[in-house]
């Protein structure tokens, strides 16, 4: 159940602004889907007001007339976090045959309440509802999880679930989902989970995406993350696992570490997905999700291509050293093999700078200069001048993103 908290924000709609004061409790509904009770506690006072609809009939609004004011900011909240949902999870949401509505309450008394339920109709009919008792103490971020919640078992609806069959997704999954819809937090999660995950302080796969699991409960940016493995795109023709996850959960399948790694790895082996988990996040590490954007944790990961590794590394058991420092291969020039790596490593750590921003891409180019020239035959003392010069660079830029700060800045700034 979630604590109460308080916060300030500031809600705009057509004429008037106000600063509410918020609050929210924890949902009625007792778990993370909600329940298929009636919620009671919304006083509607005086005449109602004629309720308000969005285009496709999917979402109505209803108030008292003295909350009127209200429909049009909140049918507009709902439609823009449909959108957004809708990208994130690639699916159309809005459902004739389970609609959902917000009803709003007359009451102005702080009642910080936002109740879920799931009525059902004399004629079977189902509906997903939200109910306010008090607007001006409805708590953003608990109105929004509540509408993404409707929406999805809306969508569950759609595709054959009912009552009996549908089953609920795991906490954390929802509200990974959810954090992953801020495009604003998703370098941050990363940079949070893969330092995690680099110092060993992750679980194995099948314990990390459990029903219950801990690492991503206690870790928002880990929830972040994974949702995110559920979510991407896939190459043309392959599933959706997320969509597959919504189909399974709403014709009765149980959430279970064997299932999903058959979405997500293509086995159930725990070894094969332990490996897929691990190759994902590599890839994650390079991906570039705002143009120009160096964080700490990028700089971190970029570190981690000043090593050399011999040809043989993870090959055979070698009882020597695993990597050479860029001050040892430039004592070891002459020796061919250093050469051929130095050349490789050229490449890679240009690429591991790729869409960052201009200080990061001078530093890479520096680090690549000095492999090139030790790949080239170029002398010991030059190779020390140009090694010098991009540790120096390196240096500058690891004391400004250690403060916290994020560099974004073009390479002719």
């Amino acid at each position: 159940m979630l604590s109460m908290f308080f916060n300030r924000v500031k809600f705009l709609c057509p004429g008037f602004q106000a600063l509410f004061v918020i609050g929210a409790t924890s949902l009625l509904s007792g778990s993370v889907w909600g329940r298929p009770e009636a919620p009671g506690g919304v006083t509607r006072a005086g005449v109602p007001a004629a309720p308000m609809y969005s285009k496709d009939n999917s979402v109505a609004v209803y108030a008292p007339s003295t909350k009127s004011a209200y429909r049009a900011p909140v049918l507009v909240f709902v439609d823009r976090t449909r959108e957004v949902l809708q990208r994130a999870v690639r699916l159309k949401l809005g459902s004739q045959a389970c609609p959902l509505e917000v009803v709003i309450g007359g009451r102005s008394d702080g009642d910080a309440r936002v109740m879920t339920a799931r009525l059902r109709d004399g004629d079977g009919a189902v509906r997903e509802r939200i109910e306010l008792p008090d607007p001006e103490a409805a708590d953003l971020g608990l109105l929004r999880r509540a509408v993404c919640v409707a929406l999805l078992r809306a969508w569950m609806v759609d595709v054959g679930g009912t009552d009996a069959t549908m089953r609920d997704l795991p906490a954390w999954l929802i509200d990974g989902v959810i954090r992953y819809m801020d495009r604003e937090t998703r370098q941050a999660d990363l940079d949070r989970t893969l330092l995690l995950w680099s110092h060993a302080c992750l679980p194995a796969a099948t314990e990390m995406l459990a029903a219950d699991s801990l690492a991503a409960t206690r870790e928002p940016a880990v929830a972040a993350v994974l949702a995110a493995w559920f979510l991407d795109k896939r190459p043309e023709g392959n599933s959706n696992p997320f969509e597959a996850l919504l189909r399974g959960a709403a014709k009765g399948t149980e959430w279970g570490h064997a299932a999903v790694a058959r979405l997500l790895a293509g086995s159930d082996d725990p070894v094969a997905f332990d490996e897929a988990l691990d190759l994902w996040l590599l890839s994650e590490g390079r991906q570039v999700f705002k143009p120009g954007v160096t964080t700490d944790g990028i700089v971190r990961r970029f570190r981690s291509h000043l090593l050399l590794y011999p040809s043989d590394y993870g090959k055979t058991m070698n009882t020597g050293k695993a990597c050479l420092t860029l001050q040892e291969i430039a004592l070891q020039a002459n020796d061919p093999a250093i050469r051929y790596g130095a050349l490789i490593q050229a490449a890679n750590v240009k690429m591991a700078a790729c869409g960052r921003d201009g200080m990061l891409l001078a530093v890479s180019e520096a680090y690549a200069h000095f492999f090139e020239a030790l790949a080239h035959g170029a002398k010991e003392g030059e190779l020390s001048l140009l090694l010098m010069e991009a540790e120096r660079m390196r240096k500058d830029l690891e004391r400004k993103t250690a403060s916290g700060e994020v560099l974004q800045r073009s390479v002719d700034e």
